[in-house]
């Protein structure tokens, strides 16, 4: 049998989302090729993995799917220790981030980090939740950001930063102080998906609305802030930096609570023998408490 790691990673992801092209994009392959990867796995194993139901995208897990799964999950936590048999003591870190805390909060901690640990390599990756999970598991990420819950004894979750969320809008929008949600119309509003926590709030308050835009990477919030009257819910460092950079974007008092954006660090159970990863957490608490609650 020449089952490879990839393959694994390929099956794992189609079992976290359900479809073949949500499992093909988290992964940054094409559909055929996540496709093509699947049905050499079941062939190399003899049998089908997934029941594919005529009509509808998602596919389930046939019972020795199931059972591959277990052994999967196990194989994965087993190739990361054998990996670590001739580490020698850490000299690099390899994180995984978001793209919000890479562009207004993390450019510092890393300056800090570097500053005061010369003698650790920083590696910066950008992957979703899916693959930085898998990226961590097979050895090759040592921590990973996240706004959501893994769900996933073979790893340990950490929250490190509970951070206020608040409304910025263009200064040429005219809208009332404190507003209320009545006065926040959702054509006006540019919606940022923060956290699916995040998100359920947002159809509480503001019902079933429909923004006009909505963006995920934070150039564009500045970039449409600027051009459009409209507004947004960002996170408190989010916003500091929006009016840093721009003398056309303010805060706006409201009558209402806002929530939170939680942020968690994922390592492997064993990460406490990196003494990169404690001295990389270190240096962000310093650097984000005043962001924090």
């Amino acid at each position: 049998m020449n089952l490879t790691n990839l393959e694994i990673e390929c099956f794992l992801a189609i079992c976290e989302h359900k479809t073949i092209s949500s499992a093909a994009e988290s992964l940054y392959i094409t559909q055929p090729s996540l496709s093509s990867r699947l049905k050499t796995l079941e062939r190399e194993l003899g049998g089908a993995l997934f029941v594919r139901k005529k009509g509808s995208r998602d596919i389930t897990l046939t019972p020795a799917g199931k059972a591959f799964y277990k052994l999967a999950l196990q194989y994965t936590e087993l190739w990361s220790q054998m990996k670590g048999v001739f580490k020698t003591a850490p000299n690099r870190l390899r994180i995984s981030s978001l793209n919000s805390l890479d562009t207004f909060l993390l450019p510092q901690v890393y300056d800090n980090f570097l500053q005061q640990n010369p003698d650790v390599e920083l590696e910066i990756q950008s992957m979703d939740l899916s693959a930085a999970r898998h990226s961590i598991l097979s050895g090759c990420t040592d921590l990973a950001f996240t706004t959501g819950n893994i769900h996933d004894k073979s790893l340990n979750q950490t929250i490190i930063l509970k951070e206020p969320m608040t409304i910025v809008f263009n200064k040429n929008l005219s809208l009332n102080s404190p507003a209320n949600p009545q006065d926040l119309l959702a054509h006006q509003e540019l919606f940022v998906d923060w956290s699916s926590d995040f998100t359920d709030w947002h159809n509480e308050i503001f019902g079933d609305s429909h923004p006009k835009l909505t963006v995920s990477i934070m150039s564009h919030i500045k970039m449409f802030l600027e051009s459009k009257h409209c507004w947004a819910i960002v996170p408190v460092s989010v916003a500091t930096g929006l009016e840093k950079d721009s003398n056309l974007i303010s805060r706006l008092a409201t009558d209402f609570d806002l929530p939170y954006r939680v942020i968690s660090i994922i390592t492997l159970p064993d990460a406490d023998k990196n003494t990169a990863i404690d001295r990389f957490c270190d240096c962000l608490k310093q650097t984000v408490s005043k962001y924090t609650i």
